[in-house]
């Protein structure tokens, strides 16, 4: 009986200590999922539902199909439009992201990689957006485009320097060599060590078989060794550059003019104008991007999977 009593004390204290530690659990995970509930699956549902409404000034909500999205896409293909202009700045800013920003990266990465003169130079002038706040990096570097600079050119030259934020037909450009300079520090990261992790003896092989070069070098050893990372790279990128605003609501809030808008900022910028007339719209508009993005995305995925070198 003694036995039989302690058996079941035992299993007692074993199943509150399994409830204690299962409450300790659900009471670290209860906010993050509350969270998540509420502003990821709430507001996409949302989302998806407010794409097929229209609300009245009364604050009562109809249904109206297809609206929407017809009214999305034309305004989208309307030459000059806001939309138009939105997403034609996107495509360059993703083109020049993958055509002319990525190689930069890559032989930047391997000047780190095979550690050449000033290569730490360049590694601490590139870090430095890494380490200070983003805000902080954009908040300065506005303060030096828009009123440092001026000063400084005009007491060189004599001659006055416009604001390059400002400045029509430059404030675009001067908002993506921005970008491009505060993605160097992850990009640089992420491609060094990835080329840091290439097996020295698969260098010293390459170099006996005569690759002893540069870009030989780079371009048959290391950038199939590194080719996962670069797939990774590009698909992320083109999965999520229709929603990219860059530093465009630090730079100019919701005041920006129409030639830098992306249609990242577009979205934004109708939130942070509380435009209640425009949500079904830009829900429509998202729902769309998603729709199309999404398989082109996968696509892309497994042509790069599929085509891509193979490390043997």
């Amino acid at each position: 009986m003694t036995g039989s009593a302690d058996d079941k004390i035992y299993i007692i204290q074993k199943r509150r200590k399994k409830l204690k530690d299962t409450a300790f659990i659900w009471s670290v995970l209860a906010y993050p999922l509350i969270l998540f509930m509420i502003f990821y699956v709430y507001v996409n549902i949302n989302s998806f539902v407010m794409a097929f409404q229209k609300q009245n000034l009364d604050g009562s909500k109809i249904f109206i199909g297809l609206e929407n999205f017809k009214t999305f896409v034309s305004e989208v293909a309307s030459s000059g439009g806001l939309l138009n202009v939105a997403l034609k700045n996107s495509v360059k800013m993703y083109l020049l992201n993958l055509l002319i920003c990525m190689p930069l990266y890559i032989f930047f990465s391997y000047f780190l990689f095979k550690k050449y003169l000033g290569s730490r130079i360049i590694r601490c002038v590139v870090m430095i957006p890494q380490v200070v706040s983003s805000m902080v990096i954009a908040l300065l570097f506005k303060k030096i485009v828009s009123d440092a600079l001026p000063e400084i050119m005009q007491a060189l030259t004599g001659a006055e320097f416009p604001d390059l934020l400002s400045e029509p037909g430059k404030r675009f450009g001067t908002v993506l060599f921005y970008g491009i300079w505060v993605s160097f520090s992850t990009s640089l990261i992420v491609y060094s060590n990835a080329m840091g992790e290439i097996n020295e003896e698969v260098i010293e092989s390459a170099h006996i078989d005569g690759i002893d070069t540069m870009f030989p070098e780079l371009w048959y050893i290391v950038l199939p060794l590194i080719y996962p990372t670069l797939t990774t790279f590009i698909v992320v990128g083109f999965a999520g550059f229709l929603a990219d605003s860059g530093a465009l609501v630090t730079f100019y809030g919701p005041d920006g003019e129409a030639d830098v808008y992306t249609l990242g900022y577009y979205f934004t910028v109708q939130i942070l104008r509380n435009n209640t007339g425009t949500y079904n719209t830009i829900a429509a508009g998202g729902l769309l991007m998603s729709l199309v993005m999404a398989p082109l995305t996968y696509l892309l995925k497994y042509c790069m999977e599929k085509f891509g070198p193979e490390a043997e």
